[in-house]
């Protein structure tokens, strides 16, 4: 004979309550995700201060970039136009120094001519002389118009920047004075083109006694 069991509903209580269980997991597993999504949307978003101070500092950048860039090309212009210049001075200056050259060169050739004359006569030796003493005058003044003049030499004191001592000799001058002068030194402007070369006197203080006595 079969018994009927009576269904009172309590085999379904294990199974429900582990559906109810789950269900309880899965919304707190969901609180959890949207809670963590919500603090990294928070942490990723910008707040709108640093937004436009962002926004400036590219604008400034962008900004100074434009004006690197156009400095850079405003060296670039003036180191061709520097160079540019330079390379007309330089032609300038030789094509001056050429014309300056031929200039000297025409004063010249009158000098060459009475030289050349002088060497050609064979009369008079004074005559001669005194036609030589003219060409070297005419030669001197030319010079002179150039910038050119000798340095002054015997009874001047000792210069170094001008003079070139190559003997000493005791004497009553004093001390450094120029006794003579064994070559022409000469200056162009006030530039030593070619020093003196000369004889100073070491002083001697027996030979004023001696020269007294006399």
């Amino acid at each position: 004979m079969e018994v009927n069991k009576v269904n009172d509903g309590t085999d379904q209580m294990p199974e429900n309550g582990v559906e109810e269980k789950k269900e309880t997991m899965e919304q707190a597993t969901e609180k959890e995700a949207k809670g963590k999504a919500k603090i990294g949307k928070k942490k990723k978003e910008t707040p709108p201060q640093e937004t436009e101070a962002i926004q400036a500092l590219n604008m400034k950048l962008a900004q100074l970039e434009q004006e690197k860039e156009e400095y850079l090309q405003s060296y670039l212009r003036l180191r061709a136009d520097f160079e540019n210049y330079k390379r007309r001075t330089r032609q300038e200056l030789q094509q001056a120094a050429a014309g300056g050259k031929e200039e000297l060169l025409l004063e010249l050739l009158p000098v060459l001519d009475n030289l050349e004359r002088a060497l050609a006569s064979t009369g008079d030796p004074e005559q001669w002389r005194s036609g030589v003493e003219m060409i070297f005058r005419q030669f001197l003044n030319i010079l002179a118009q150039t910038g050119l003049k000798p340095i002054p030499a015997v009874g001047e004191s000792f210069d170094p920047q001008r003079h070139e001592a190559m003997l000493r000799e005791p004497s009553s001058q004093p001390e450094n004075t120029i006794l003579e002068e064994l070559k022409k030194g000469y200056l162009f402007g006030e530039k030593t083109l070619r020093p003196s070369l000369v004889k100073v006197a070491a002083f001697d203080p027996d030979l004023v006694g001696a020269k007294e006595k006399e």
